[in-house]
């Protein structure tokens, strides 16, 4: 390799900022460990292999400088959209806690979405700068065979972050137009039809990048499966050995497919172009799906690695395709972190006031075979008691009726005091424990692993695929068959298995942020305004179609110093064109 290269590279990972449009301007990952011996000497694999540890760390920082406590990189923006999709409800408030103690208020309220919104920014700044990581370790190994599956993996990374931008940036009409503006809102989504985001790859220069248009859904995705087909060639190679759970795999490329043609499968609007749309991309996702499971060997979470109060969705699980782990120099701080958030028994965090959780609706609607309703608080040991100070409803324990449940819940807690326990409020989701079942030292607690990629994914792809393409009898087997693993009584009681699918997915990969993708693609609509509901008043919003909001506007500092992105081609905003129904 020529020197120039190699001083090319270094003078990027030593840390020099190109100053470009928001989608290429970033500083090298920090957490990279790279000698100017190394760089001089030619050691380039080990130069690569070590740019290659910044990506998945740098996918657990804050993206945007923490901006606030919710800002934690990539599983910040998967609890954002499941709070967007209202399947993460926050209990709290109905033990009489604010409801802004939801530090991911604005996606469960649906604002700040707009052009200069915190959430378009924290989209963009927790992909593209590691894009830019992926795009460096393309360029440093381009040539060198005895590199490609650094290539590869990085590819890989590549391919996933775009795969995440398309389905959050393509804006797609919400065809209900008896609610606030959305006609408007329709007609400014099909004035951008088609449109994704722009690509940045390792030739983008400085130029390229001032002037960098949104790319069709077709161009996009062709990319993308172009970096899937290299690192498809690459990992099924003999030689090629994953160094550790965060390097991705065979499997996980066929996961990657699965999840792009699902996505595709959503559309018959001809905007793909070549690509395949409709029932033949749900056939091409049920192909990669099956691929994927049989690459891997297609395990299924236990009832044990789920409900352990010790090891509960913070260690890899058996059927984790692709992990990522935090350690202790990767916690940005006591806040800044998954388990501050998301797991009610992180005494230090948000989780014990907001008490993350399911809807009352969606509770009663599981069956009470179902282990994973064992790790959710029951309402039948509360009372109802008006609060003049809160004016609302708040759930009181009654302590006779408590101590049974807390019986029952014992073997699922960690260190919970029975005291402890009457202060959850009801549907509280005990799914995420802190590190080593720790709920006080924040630095223990928020070392955990966190899935990107999960087998039972695909599993669920496999039959909503099935049922696009043979029918609802035969995705009901494939649904009875997988739920077996979770409700040894399971029973379907809907006509409705589409459906049914998605429920029990949202249930399965609640915190996971997999879900919301799949609701707006296939258009599902949200009821969260109903007699008995423990939504928040803010977030009452009953729709028959999807949420305005699960399409963020393009950041204002990207439309400004790139001029690809005038105004007519940025995505509408979405703000308030739905409004939360007050009176039920």
């Amino acid at each position: 390799m020529k020197i120039t290269k190699i001083l090319t590279v270094a003078a990027v990972a030593l840390g020099a900022t190109v100053a470009l449009s928001g989608c290429i301007r970033e500083t090298f990952p920090k957490t990279s460990t790279i000698t100017q011996e190394q760089l001089m000497g030619g050691q380039m694999d080990i130069v690569a292999e070590n740019l290659l540890k910044g990506i998945p760390r740098g996918v657990l920082a804050p993206a945007y400088g923490g901006w606030d406590h919710c800002d934690f990189g990539f599983p910040s923006v998967g609890v954002f959209n499941d709070q967007a999709a209202q399947l993460i409800c926050t209990n709290g408030w109905l033990m009489g806690n604010a409801p802004g103690y939801n530090r991911f208020m604005m996606g469960a309220w649906g604002k700040g979405y707009g052009a200069t919104g915190y959430m378009p920014v924290q989209f963009w700044y927790t992909y593209y700068p590691q894009i830019k990581s992926c795009n460096d370790v393309v360029v440093l190994t381009a040539g060198n065979d005895k590199l490609k599956s650094y290539s590869a993996i990085a590819r890989t990374y590549r391919a996933s972050f775009y795969l995440d931008l398309a389905r959050a940036f393509e804006a797609l009409p919400v065809y209900a137009g008896d609610l606030g503006n959305s006609g408007s809102y329709d007609d400014a989504c099909l004035n951008v039809a088609g449109l994704t985001v722009p690509i940045v790859n390792e030739f983008t220069d400085e130029s390229a990048a001032k002037n960098n248009p949104r790319v069709t859904r077709e161009e996009l995705f062709t990319f993308i499966f172009s970096d899937l087909e290299y690192a498809a060639e690459a990992f099924s190679s003999a030689d090629y050995v994953p160094n550790g759970t965060t390097d991705p795999t065979l499997a996980v490329v066929y996961g990657l497919y699965a999840r792009a043609y699902l996505w595709l499968g959503g559309f018959e609007d001809g905007l793909s172009g070549e690509l395949p749309e409709g029932k033949e991309a749900y056939a091409k996702a049920a192909e990669y799906a099956k691929m994927a499971i049989a690459a891997f060997g297609g395990a299924i979470m236990t009832e044990d690695e789920w409900t352990n109060p010790i090891t509960g969705f913070n260690t890899k699980a058996s059927s984790w395709m692709w992990t990522l782990q935090h350690s202790t120099d990767t916690i940005a701080g006591n806040l800044h972190q998954f388990s501050a958030h998301m797991c009610p028994e992180a005494a230090y965090g948000y989780g014990p006031l907001t008490n993350p959780g399911v809807s009352s609706k969606a509770y009663e609607r599981l069956g009470n075979g179902d282990f994973r309703k064992k790790l959710m608080i029951d309402p039948a040991h509360f009372s109802t008691q008006w609060d003049e100070e809160l004016q609302q409803d708040v759930f009181i324990a009654d302590e006779e009726l408590a101590k049974v449940a807390w019986d029952a819940f014992k073997p699922y807690t960690t260190v919970t005091s029975f005291e402890e326990f009457c202060t959850y409020a009801p549907y509280t989701f005990f799914k995420f424990r802190p590190g080593q079942g720790n709920r006080t030292d924040f630095m223990t607690a928020g070392a955990i692993a966190i899935p990107m990629m999960r087998c039972e994914e695909m599993y669920f792809i496999d039959m909503e695929a099935t049922y696009h393409i043979q029918g609802a009898d035969a995705a009901m087997q494939q649904l009875a068959q997988f739920m077996s693993n979770r409700d040894s009584s399971y029973s379907i009681r809907t006509q409705d298995i589409l459906d049914e699918i998605i429920f029990q997915k949202g249930i399965e990969f609640w915190g996971e942020g997999v879900v919301m993708y799949d609701m707006k693609r296939l258009n599902k609509g949200v009821t969260c305004a109903y007699e008995g509901t423990s939504y928040d008043p803010q977030r009452r919003f009953n729709s028959t179609g999807r949420l305005p909001w699960w399409t963020p506007m393009f950041p204002q500092f990207e439309t400004q110093v790139n001029l690809g992105i005038p105004a007519d081609k940025n995505n509408p905003d979405p703000t308030d064109v739905y409004i939360a129904i007050q009176d039920l």
